[in-house]
């Protein structure tokens, strides 16, 4: 679900006939089950993902920055570090505005690693 609240302002030209209108558009977009069994992929390809996990240890949420290769029938972490709940805020936000990774709400991008 997305909302979108619009501003606009108009200057007139009386002169030319003519206005120019600036039009503002701030959307609101409701992310759900954004962690899909504990992962949050952000891109993923043939050859692994990135992205964060979360994990509840002692009734408490923690979370992970993470980079996983995939080799054939084999995988390994190549980063896991734990986070916490800014940075996986500001990875999300990241990627929202990163025109490369495609709509907004659209959280996996087929590419290589960075």
């Amino acid at each position: 679900m997305s909302s979108v609240e619009r501003d606009v302002d108009v200057d007139l030209d009386e002169d030319a006939n003519a206005a120019v209108a600036t039009i503002v558009e701030r959307r609101e977009l409701e992310l759900d089950e954004l962690f899909q069994d504990g992962e949050l992929r952000l891109w993923e390809d043939a050859s692994g993902w990135n992205g964060f996990i979360r994990e509840e240890e002692d009734d408490d949420v923690v979370y992970y920055s993470v980079n996983r290769l995939e080799e054939g029938h084999e995988s390994k972490w190549l980063r896991k570090l734990r986070v916490g709940e800014q940075a996986v805020r500001d990875g999300i936000q990241r990627h929202i505005k990163d025109p490369a990774a495609g709509e907004a709400g659209r959280f996996v991008r087929r590419c290589s690693p960075p």
